[in-house]
């Protein structure tokens, strides 16, 4: 399907956008992507990218990063892991209303073929059950990532609405939480899983977990998310929000022992209770991405672990 295609990647530099970049050049896509803030990942630098150097919250770099193509894959976005978008709620919030409807904007004058749309897991409200994609508007999402949540709520909600009124064809994912390699090496802006592995990397003792450590979260690892990616856009371009879950969870604080373990040493454990929690549960269903595109994660928690820490390590000095 991607072959000779001409494919627009935002956020090509981070985690998921990197992985997904690679998937699409094995496929013989002729790949563009736009460079802000954060530098080319290594991986990416030696292969052949048409790069765009800008910020997509301006009206006229968005259009000149669509201009000629045939798909658009926007995972761009201004986030972070706890840390920032609690202390920064506007600049997480208004940034990425701007930049969606940017992209998007420009994607309908272009009459790209296909768009995708990356949303988020946080989107979803508290919940004690797992959560099918009928879900995500049952509630508010936690009030602690209520800025970013909101961003990615109204996104989807502006990609529908550009399906139904211009016939933008379009896919809305919404992977659980992400990891692996490429994840942001700043311990103020990593997500969970890329600040445990720092602390456990730097050898913190004690190794101080946020919150009571019970919180319940589904991981997927990065390369799986790019695959639902693609499987997404091919299969299942309907506007209609699909999950893409690995259904393997665990406790935060089991987490981090497990991070503990595959970084060899035995620290002391604590819980700083004045940092927040996060979401009590948050456990997405795969029944809908199994049927609709055939998407079935294949990386366990433990093997993708190990892939990240082992990246980690090597580009920490860097």
């Amino acid at each position: 399907m991607y072959e000779a295609k001409r494919i627009l990647v935002t956020g090509a530099t981070g985690m998921l956008g990197s992985h997904l970049v690679e998937l699409l050049l094995k496929q013989k896509a002729s790949v563009r992507i736009v460079v802000h803030e954060r530098e080319i990942p290594p991986e990416l630098r030696n292969k052949q990218l048409d790069l765009i150097h800008g910020d997509l919250t301006d009206k006229e770099v968005a259009k000149k990063a669509v201009k000629g193509m045939n798909h658009v894959f926007h995972l761009a976005a201004f986030t972070g892991g706890l840390g920032r978008t609690s202390l920064h709620p506007a600049s997480t919030l208004t940034p990425n209303l701007a930049m969606d409807g940017n992209v998007l904007d420009a994607a309908k004058d272009e009459n790209v073929e296909r768009f995708m749309y990356a949303s988020c897991a946080c989107i979803y409200p508290n919940s004690s059950k797992d959560l099918s994609e009928e879900d995500a508007w049952k509630g508010d999402p936690p009030q602690v990532h209520a800025s970013y949540s909101w961003s990615k709520r109204m996104g989807e909600l502006q990609a529908i609405s550009y399906n139904k009124e211009y016939g933008l064809k379009m896919a809305i994912v919404r992977p659980s939480n992400s990891y692996g390699p490429r994840d942001n090496l700043d311990a103020q802006a990593s997500h969970v899983i890329g600040a445990l592995i720092l602390k456990a990397i730097n050898k913190m003792d004690p190794f101080v977990i946020w919150g009571d450590g019970t919180p319940v979260r589904e991981f997927i690892y990065a390369e799986d998310a790019a695959k639902g990616m693609l499987l997404a856009m091919e299969k299942y371009c309907v506007a209609d929000p699909i999950n893409l879950a690995s259904g393997e969870y665990v406790t935060i604080k089991d987490l981090a022992r497990k991070i503990i373990k595959i970084c060899s040493y035995n620290p002391k454990i604590s819980f700083d209770k004045d940092k927040p929690s996060g979401q009590v549960r948050r456990v997405l269903t795969s029944k809908k991405a199994s049927e609709k595109i055939r998407f079935k994660a294949e990386t366990s928690l433990d093997e993708g672990l190990k892939k990240t820490i082992e990246w980690y390590i090597q580009n920490r000095s860097n």
